[in-house]
């Protein structure tokens, strides 16, 4: 350790368990540096980062003084908790559909363009209530390779979540109405539904149906159905024409649409609209980090004129600098080539965690969208998640005689050991 982050460290532990409280004087210089041997430019550095960081602050004539009043202090050690508290939260086996695998190339990949989007000179503004002209750009593109989906750039609006976009948009509307939903509802949309006084309609999307009576259909179309599959091509078609027959709005959520690596790749149901009626989301949490939070909205014609015509309206939402970062980290053909590792990579694990089951007798099928395997099971719902916490495994809820396990967050050569673990719990859990 430096001597400096001896000295450093020494005062700001005296401040923050209280031995040194709020105005107390520390030692001049010459004294600090006689207490612990060192130089006078060790304790200048000390002190001069102790000032930075503000525990202290420098008086002219006067000396250095305690800066740190007690309810900053408590902040301070509330804050040094946060990574013992994320730590504790980590699983010893994680089966949950919301985990992912961290890659460190991406990560330093993605530090990279960060550390540029800084260099540029762009972050002296808010910036774009829309989104960055640069990224909205770049999404076009993308989304019209990638998933058909043709639009102008003033059709996109980006946001930090697609829940953040669905308040949006759900704020356009003149008043509430009757919003078509597959169960299990997705719990973030529905909120966002709720919130604004709308009430949510079970919809059964297995058998091609009349569809009436709703204002909006939200539908997963990379996970439709009792089986979560990518929506069919009869049934989009089928979906596309009630829409124009009763007249609502398909809000499409293609959560994960271009991950296909186990069937073959569908354009988005946006693309075979020709009646305006769909409006469509992307989002990016689980391709790149759940921490870059990223989605977008691609609005049909007369839901971007009006959010043209109230643009100003509305403030900045996503992260400038991520905006910038993630623009020019698609431009240079990351993001491509980094979905087709994942590809690569999800499809061995999903072919590994389907053996893994197979073997031990179990029904279920693969939810491609979520990188997780649905699996039948006949547990008692509370046994089995205490069973899991005393084991220390991440694990979803039991709903109707059914839980989703991930491989996402697995190395190949663990997903053996998880199923087995997973078997164990159900084998301990069961209803008696």
């Amino acid at each position: 350790m430096k001597k400096y982050k001896t000295v450093y460290d020494y005062y700001r532990n005296a401040i923050l368990d209280g031995y040194l409280k709020k105005g107390d004087a520390l030692p001049s210089i010459r004294k600090a540096c006689e207490q612990f041997q060192c130089s006078q430019t060790t304790i200048e550095h000390a002190y001069e980062q102790l000032v930075l960081d503000g525990y202290i602050e420098a008086i002219e004539k006067v000396g250095y003084r305690v800066r740190l009043e007690d309810a900053q202090i408590k902040l301070h050690k509330e804050m040094e908790k946060a990574p013992d508290l994320a730590r504790r939260e980590q699983f010893d086996i994680d089966l949950r559909p919301v985990s992912v695998a961290i890659q460190s190339g991406e990560v330093q990949t993605w530090k990279r363009y960060v550390r540029n989007a800084f260099e540029q000179d762009l972050m002296n503004t808010y910036g774009d209530p829309q989104g960055e002209f640069v990224l909205r750009q770049a999404l076009s593109l993308y989304a019209y390779k990638n998933r058909g989906v043709m639009c102008r750039t003033d059709q996109v609006l980006v946001g930090p979540n697609y829940q953040t976009l669905l308040f949006v948009l759900c704020g356009m509307f003149d008043m509430p109405g009757v919003v078509g939903m597959e169960w299990p509802f997705h719990p973030q949309a529905q909120r966002v539904f709720e919130s604004y006084g709308w009430s949510v309609q079970e919809i059964d999307l297995d058998q091609e149906r009349e569809i009436d009576e709703i204002d909006v259909l939200y539908i997963n179309s990379a996970s439709s159905g009792k089986k979560r599959e990518p929506i069919s091509q009869s049934m989009r078609d089928h979906l596309l024409a009630q829409a124009e027959k009763h007249n609502f709005l398909i809000i499409e959520d293609d959560y994960n649409g271009e991950l296909t690596y186990r069937s073959r790749s569908r354009r988005a149901m946006y693309s075979y609209d020709t009646n305006e009626r769909v409006i469509y989301c992307g989002s990016f949490s689980r391709l790149l980090l759940p921490s870059v939070r990223i989605s977008y909205l691609v609005l049909n014609e007369m839901w971007a004129q009006y959010y043209l015509s109230h643009k100003m309206e509305y403030g900045p939402m996503a992260s400038k600098l991520e905006q910038i970062a993630f623009a020019n980290y698609i431009a240079d053909g990351h993001l491509e080539r980094h979905v087709r590792k994942l590809k690569r990579d999800y499809k061995e694990k999903s072919r590994l965690m389907e053996e893994a089951l197979n073997r031990r007798g179990y029904e279920s099928f693969l939810n491609e969208a979520y990188l997780s395997y649905v699996v039948k099971v006949d547990v008692d719902p509370y046994v089995f998640h205490d069973n899991a916490r005393k084991r220390n495994v991440g694990m979803a809820d039991v709903e109707k005689g059914l839980v989703e396990i991930s491989f996402a967050s697995l190395e190949n050569e663990q997903i053996d050991q998880a199923v087995d673990v997973f078997d164990q719990l159900v084998k301990s859990s069961q209803k008696a």
